[in-house]
């Protein structure tokens, strides 16, 4: 028989009508108005026979390695040459009422492209494969995996949890039927998912499915050097982590029409997860604290969260994973106020959008006052405490993505919030070298802090707790005084304040991977001091309990790196106090 893709005599594929039958039966055509067939084998030839059986549906064929040069198929055709191309093929369609993959032989490809492709399908979509008996379960056969799924939702949650990755957990939870018709497994898929990809191939997605979003400000990538001379009492991973060439990434500020937002930093269009709702968005795990978390690739909004209310307006995305952490604030949030001026000159009416603290559900009063110190009064700011559909949303990069780099667009916004304090601070002397402690910290605490502290203070350092001075009082101190040391975290994350170079003396736990510290040294210039201290192991915590490495309580080795903290201390001799006036003027 002459092959209708190439003319030559080549065996037809080993689809047969019987098999045809049984999936027009199994999904009947009037429930599908979007279909997928995956094959590996003569793509365009299987492609007119499902179109003949479901002639009314959108058809896109995706084929493995393969792709025969034929002019206007009738229908969709695309290659892939693994199951990240499947996904972001899938991103870029409608999503799917029925999904055929009709690969024989093959089963551990088959488990592996049900992994990427089931929780794109639409809510109460079927996704089909064949049924192909006698496989081992260790060549990956996905009807013994889609029997354990089935088992595991009948257990206990904590039990489920336990036995399962957040995928296997998100499949098990969409599984909402099985059936086998003969030679076909045929599964059916209940709620709605989000896919989570770059920010490239988020781009590339959106394109395929005709949006075309506004770009309103650009910041082109560059190269710097550290403006920071760097000690470290760690080479190795000095040399990892503080790295003396900074590669700061692009920036864009972007306007989307008809948004999904949710609390907790969440911003979805077209089932897909913005960039904008990664405070890492560089992290291939792309967590979603918003969302219930399905893996790098799927997130879910959670079932109880409701539809989501019309938000007519404008607004621009401010929100956060960890709302009202002040860390988080600083550093994620106000450093994406970059494009801000631009934005509100194409749009006039422009709100800001953020949600309220998971721990208390309210907006804490710093971020009013940082937001109307750089020009934000309240009434912009628009809480949402559920999903809403926001007409109009403008996204705009971080200018900090730590550990990789600090834009210095992020310079001056700081020092627009800055100008906006200062004029309410205080006038009383302040001290010329500061070490910034954390009082009652749950988490990545200097077991030994005591001990540290002790000596800071017998070298005229002060002890200061930012939370016992006003915003306007710290905006002062901080980019005032030019000799600052204390533990890597949101108190020395004030830094940002400064006017200029300065000294820092910074303490952290080896397992504590943020560089903040660092990358505001390497922005403003002066000398870094960074003392790496030793993660307490897990379970061995004052209270017990066990850590996160990142997240890991600490102890300055006192032996070890003493007399090198003790010979800097030295040499940072103290000069005398000075006071300053409310303009800021040393």
């Amino acid at each position: 028989m002459s092959d209708p893709e190439t003319g030559s005599e080549r065996e037809q594929p080993a689809v047969t009508r019987r098999l045809l039958d049984t999936l027009e039966r199994a999904v009947a055509p009037t429930e599908v108005r979007t279909l997928v067939l995956i094959c590996d084998d003569r793509p365009v030839v299987l492609g007119r026979r499902v179109r003949e059986r479901y002639p009314g549906a959108d058809l896109t064929v995706l084929s493995e390695g393969w792709l025969p040069d034929v002019r206007n198929p009738a229908f969709g055709l695309l290659r892939f040459d693994d199951d990240h191309d499947v996904l972001l093929a899938l991103a870029g369609l409608v999503p799917a009422d029925l999904v055929v993959d009709l690969r024989a032989g093959r089963p551990e490809a088959v488990r592996a492209t049900f992994h990427r492709a089931f929780l794109t399908l639409a809510d109460g979509g079927r996704y089909v494969t064949r049924q192909e008996p006698g496989h081992r379960p260790e060549d990956g056969d996905l009807v013994d995996e889609v029997r354990e799924l089935a088992r595991r939702r009948a257990l206990p949650a904590p039990r489920r949890r336990a036995l399962s990755t957040a995928l296997e957990l998100g499949l098990g939870r969409a599984l909402a039927g099985v059936a086998v018709d003969e030679e076909l497994l045929v599964l059916r898929k209940s709620g709605e998912h989000v896919i989570k990809l770059g920010v490239d191939d988020t781009r590339v997605a959106l394109a395929a499915r005709g949006v075309e979003p506004r770009v309103i400000a650009r910041v082109a990538p560059e190269r710097h050097e550290s403006a920071s001379t760097v000690w470290s009492s760690d080479a190795g991973l000095a040399a990892e982590r503080l790295s003396r060439t900074i590669e700061v990434g692009e920036l864009t500020c972007t306007a989307y029409d008809d948004v999904l937002v949710a609390p907790q930093q969440v911003a979805v269009l077209e089932r897909l997860l913005l960039p904008t709702s990664y405070f890492l968005p560089w992290q291939p795990a792309r967590k979603t604290f918003g969302m219930r978390y399905h893996g790098p690739d799927f997130s879910a909004l959670e079932a109880d969260d409701g539809a989501p209310a019309d938000l007519p307006g404008t607004y621009y995305h401010l929100d956060n994973q960890v709302p009202g952490h002040y860390g988080h604030v600083i550093t994620h949030d106000l450093s994406k106020l970059w494009a801000w001026d631009a934005a509100l000159a194409e749009y006039p009416d422009l709100k800001v959008l953020l949600s309220p603290s998971t721990e208390t559900g309210e907006v804490p009063g710093y971020t009013y006052e940082l937001l109307a110190a750089f020009g934000i009064g309240p009434e912009r700011v628009h809480v949402i405490t559920g999903p809403v559909r926001a007409e109009r949303l403008v996204t705009a990069t971080q200018a900090f993505q730590q550990p990789r780099f600090l834009s210095p667009v992020a310079r001056d916004v700081w020092a627009r919030v800055v100008a906006g304090l200062l004029p309410r601070a205080g006038d009383a002397p302040l001290p010329q070298r500061v070490f910034v402690s954390r009082r009652a910290a749950a988490r990545r605490r200097c077991l030994n802090g005591d001990e540290v502290e002790r000596r800071f203070r017998k070298a005229g350092f002060t002890v200061v707790y930012p939370e016992d001075l006003t915003l306007p009082d710290q905006a002062r101190l901080f980019s005032t005084v030019t000799t600052i040391a204390g533990y890597a975290g949101s108190g020395l994350i004030n830094t940002v304040f400064s006017a200029g170079p300065a000294t820092r003396v910074v303490l952290a736990s080896k397992s504590y991977w943020a560089t903040n510290e660092y990358h505001i040294a390497a922005l403003y210039g002066g000398d870094l001091h960074y003392f790496w201290c030793d993660p307490v192991p897990p379970g061995e915590g004052e209270d017990g309990t066990a850590y996160n490495p990142f997240h890991a309580d600490y102890v300055f080795d006192v032996e070890r790196d003493g007399p090198a903290l003790d010979a800097l201390l030295r040499s940072l001799a103290p000069r005398r106090m000075f006071g300053l006036s409310r303009s800021g003027g040393r």
